[in-house]
C-alpha cells in the first residue's frame, strides 16, 4: 500500500513537472502581431493573426477550419498573399454559390481582420505620430477634417470580362458633413492592378428612389459609416439577391430603391 502511493505521488509529480515545462515554453514563444501585414503575409502568419483577434473577441467566433476557405488557387504554404483581398473575394464566391454557412462564417473572418488591421494601424500611429511641444500650438489651425483615405466599406463583384473587381469607398477630400463626397476606386483582382476610372457620388444628389447600384453602395457604406458599421448593408442586399451584379455596366444600368433601406 505504502509502495502504491509513492508510486502514485512520483507520478503526479512528473505531470505536474511536465505540465509546468510545457507551459514555461508556450509563455516563452512569443508572437510579434504587430509585424504581421495582411496584405503581405504568409498564410501561417495569417492563421495566428485571426487567431489571436478571435482570442480578444468571442464575437469572432469562426472555426478554425473556415479560414481555409481564404486560400487561393494554386496556393503555396510558403508565399505571402494579400488575405485581405481573398477575404472579400472569398465571400463573394460564398454568395454566388449560395453556400450561406461558409458566408457567415467568413463574415467573422473579416470582422476579425477588420479589427486586426484597426489595432495594427492604430499602434502604428501612435509610434509614429510627431510629439509638438505646447508652445507650437498656437501655429496650427485645428478644425475637423474628413479622413479622406478611411475605408467606408468595400465588397467584391464579378466585373464580367474584367473578371472579380473590388470596390471600395472612400470620403473624399472635399467631403463635408453637411454634403457628403464618396471616392469609389475599382481594383482588379485578376491583374492586381487599380482600373482607371474613379466614382465620385455626391450622397445629397443621388435619387433615392431610383438610386443606381453604383450610389446604392456608396450611399449604404456611408450610412455604415455613420453608424459605425462596415460592410453591413450592401452585403445585406447581396445575400438577399435583392441585386444582382453580374458586370461592371450593371452597376450603372440597375437600379434599387434606397427607400426600402432607410428603416434599418
Amino acid at each position: 500500500m505504502i509502495r502504491n502511493d509513492i508510486l502514485f505521488k512520483t507520478h503526479l509529480n512528473y505531470h505536474m513537472n511536465a505540465s509546468l515545462l510545457d507551459d514555461s515554453n508556450n509563455s516563452a514563444e512569443t508572437i510579434d502581431y504587430n509585424s504581421i501585414d495582411l496584405r503581405k503575409c504568409t498564410f501561417a502568419d495569417f492563421s495566428k493573426a485571426l487567431k489571436h483577434s478571435r482570442d480578444l473577441n468571442p464575437d469572432f467566433n469562426f472555426m478554425d477550419s473556415s479560414i481555409d476557405s481564404v486560400k487561393p488557387a494554386n496556393f503555396q504554404e510558403a508565399k505571402k498573399y494579400n488575405f485581405i483581398e481573398l477575404a472579400e473575394y472569398a465571400k463573394h464566391t460564398a454568395v454566388t454559390i449560395g453556400n450561406m454557412t461558409l458566408f457567415s462564417e467568413l463574415q467573422k473572418i473579416t470582422s476579425a481582420i477588420e479589427a486586426f488591421v484597426s489595432s495594427h494601424d492604430a499602434n502604428e500611429a501612435s509610434q509614429n505620430v510627431p510629439i509638438i511641444s505646447f508652445e507650437d500650438y498656437s501655429n496650427y489651425d485645428i478644425k475637423q477634417q474628413p479622413v479622406a483615405m478611411e475605408e467606408l466599406g468595400s465588397c467584391v463583384i464579378s466585373g464580367g470580362m474584367d473578371g472579380s473587381i473590388k470596390l471600395t469607398a472612400y470620403l473624399h477630400e472635399s467631403s463635408s458633413e453637411k454634403q457628403p463626397i464618396i471616392s469609389i476606386r475599382f481594383y482588379s483582382l485578376n491583374t492586381g492592378l487599380y482600373l482607371t476610372n474613379r466614382d465620385l457620388i455626391d450622397i445629397n444628389g443621388i435619387y433615392k428612389p431610383n438610386a443606381n447600384i453604383i450610389e446604392t453602395f456608396a450611399y449604404l457604406s456611408y450610412q455604415d459609416y455613420l453608424h459605425n458599421r462596415f460592410n453591413y448593408s450592401f452585403d445585406n442586399l447581396l445575400i438577399s439577391h435583392s441585386i444582382e451584379i453580374d458586370s461592371l455596366e450593371d452597376l450603372y444600368s440597375k437600379h434599387f430603391d434606397l427607400n426600402l433601406c432607410d428603416g434599418d
